[in-house]
């Protein structure tokens, strides 16, 4: 299991708990401030300072005027899934019909253009491609395109990987490529996501006049962008905190009724929305379809506007969803056995017969929170084997794989996540070659899982003020984490494990002063662990606790352990 050790997130000079919290988000000035608490849709960057933008709306711009077939290329992902919908929601506003989607299937095509896929889309009258958090490595299915006199704007925001022989830096041969992170582009801000790359083509296509639609109609699309960023684990600061923060005020009063009906199915209080809500409820449901069968039982509930269809599309991706859930535990359980016995290796691989491609990724990220290893999974066959792989830290999971790329068959990713797919022969020389690569690239200190708090405050500051200015921090999430707490020699009362299993954890703890209530989700191994009237530290996220119409405070406990004196 994870060793872990706390740590507070950053020795400010600040005395202040505010101020604390400031500088540890690299909050500085009064201007960054008041950006962080209150950013405004107009303080987005200009379009046109990424490169290529000028490029894709003029190509685009020239397929429209000559009334020429258009298909978005999506990946199968909740970031695509969102981007493909931003594109064809504006199109179909501006009144062009001439438009079309494909998304590949996980199972039989994988990830990212393929050539196959390029010839069918040239049998069905494609004129151009427009790729949607895809494209930025696919140099041989843009030539192929190029071949069959398909142009292909390329938007992505995955990082680019070196050419085998043209080398780092180099592009495929498309019309346009709009990535922020190609070396030579300017573009302020690197964060943005595959839909965030997405609306802004939306926003150069209306700045250049190419299309017209009401005042701030593109607006409306804020909620894609939203439910896009905060599935694909983006920052929530810079640009995609204006698209996240006004994203989750749109998603409140969506105008497309297949999100109003994935809300509803999900139980979902549209007055509430926050990144939690997206990260463990939405996402995951938009997700479950290209998981579990096809992404494209996803897009068309974001796309459809008839109210039997969307309940009928939301059932379904319930159903997929529940699906999901009960075959990610099947196999989590396996790879988990897998891993004990490998013992205290610096990576952790598993592989089994007949795990769901889709689910893979999911085992190997809550492996990585259990293990605090970087984890692949992987499902295979006698042929061939496809896994999902997460890193901890700052440890680059897609160049570690890249130390085997003469034995890979693909890959891609982040530094943090990654897919490959290599020949079932070669899982023992590519474990080899990952263990060699950690040796030189993860100390003993990285395998610690740092749990860091903003400051140590005192039970009796954690009044209900406190706890309504931490809220002003929304939205949160990565570069911008909830607000933690180090809370020190507390006493325990009414300790019990609940929930089914006895899986979390509640109970009391108290200063002189003050008590409070506290749960622990996941900790109700803990409950044996301490007994009432000992002593504590805690690090927790303060929040209100709202039941039967009652509000009160509650501390979330993110760890626990007897107080040591100072």
């Amino acid at each position: 299991m994870a060793k872990r050790v706390w740590k507070i997130r950053l020795n400010t000079k600040s005395e202040s708990i505010l101020g604390s919290l400031f500088e540890a988000r690299g909050l500085a000035s009064d201007e960054q401030i008041k950006f962080f608490f209150d950013p405004q849709y107009q303080d987005h960057h200009d379009p046109f300072m990424i490169k290529d933008m000028e490029k894709a709306v003029t190509r685009i711009k020239k397929v429209c005027e000559e009334n020429k077939k258009i298909t978005i290329y999506a990946d199968y992902d909740a970031d695509a899934v969102t981007a493909a919908a931003v594109l064809l929601r504006f199109f179909k506003q501006c009144g062009y019909q001439n438009i079309n989607y494909y998304i590949p299937d996980r199972f039989t095509e994988g990830y990212g253009m393929n050539q196959d896929a390029i010839t069918v889309l040239k049998e069905r009258g494609t004129n151009l491609i427009i790729t949607v958090d895809c494209g930025i490595n696919a140099f041989e299915s843009v030539l192929k395109a190029n071949e069959l006199g398909i142009d292909v704007v390329i938007t992505d925001h995955h990082q680019l990987t070196p050419h085998p022989l043209k080398g780092e830096g180099a592009l495929p041969e498309a019309a346009a490529v709009v990535n922020p992170h190609r070396p030579d582009d300017p573009y302020p801000f690197k964060g943005l996501t595959g839909v965030g790359v997405a609306f802004k083509l939306v926003q150069g296509l209306l700045k250049a006049g190419v299309f017209t639609v009401p005042p701030g109609w593109e607006k409306w699309l804020l909620d894609f962008v939203a439910i896009g960023t905060v599935a694909d684990c983006q920052s929530v600061l810079g640009e995609n905190r204006i698209f996240v923060k006004w994203g989750l005020y749109v998603l409140g009063k969506s105008r497309w009724i297949g999100l109003k009906k994935l809300l509803q199915m999900a139980g979902i209080d549209r007055s509430e929305m926050d990144t939690y809500k997206i990260g463990y409820i939405i996402a995951p449901r938009i997700n479950a379809a290209g998981r579990m069968e096809h992404a494209d039982a996803a897009l068309k509930l974001l796309l459809t506007d008839d109210e039997m269809e969307a309940e009928a599309l939301a059932q379904n991706l319930e159903r997929l969803n529940r699906t999901r859930q009960e075959q990610t535990q099947r196999i989590l359980s396996e790879a988990r056995e897998q891993m004990i016995l490998l013992g205290d290796q610096k990576i952790l691989l598993a592989a089994g017969e007949g795990w769901h491609k889709g689910i893979v990724g999911l085992v190997a990220g809550k492996l990585t929170e259990e293990f605090y290893r970087p984890v692949l999974v992987m499902d295979k066959t006698a042929e061939e084997a496809t896994g999902s792989a997460r890193s901890i830290g700052n440890f680059n999971i897609i160049e570690a794989i890249g130390h085997s790329k003469e034995i890979l068959v693909k890959y891609g990713g982040h530094p943090q996540a990654a897919g490959f797919t290599l020949r079932s022969e070669h899982i023992e020389t590519f474990r080899r070659n990952l263990l060699e690569y950690a040796e030189t690239s993860l100390t003993d200190e990285d395998l610690f899982q740092v749990l860091h708090y903003d400051a140590l405050v005192r039970l009796e500051q954690v009044t209900p003020e406190f706890i309504e200015f931490i809220c002003k921090f929304e939205p949160t999430g990565q570069g911008n984490p909830k607000p933690r707490f180090l809370l020190s020699g507390l006493k325990v009362q009414k300790i019990s494990a609940i929930g089914q299993d006895g899986k979390h954890l509640r109970l009391h703890v108290s200063s002189e002063k003050q008590t409070i209530g506290c749960i622990g989700f996941g900790m109700g191994h803990l409950a044996a662990k301490f007994a009432e009237g000992s002593l504590v530290d805690v690090i927790c996220e303060p929040q209100f606790n709202e039941w039967n119409g009652q509000r009160s405070i509650q501390l979330r406990l993110v760890d626990m352990d007897l107080h040591e004196p100072c």
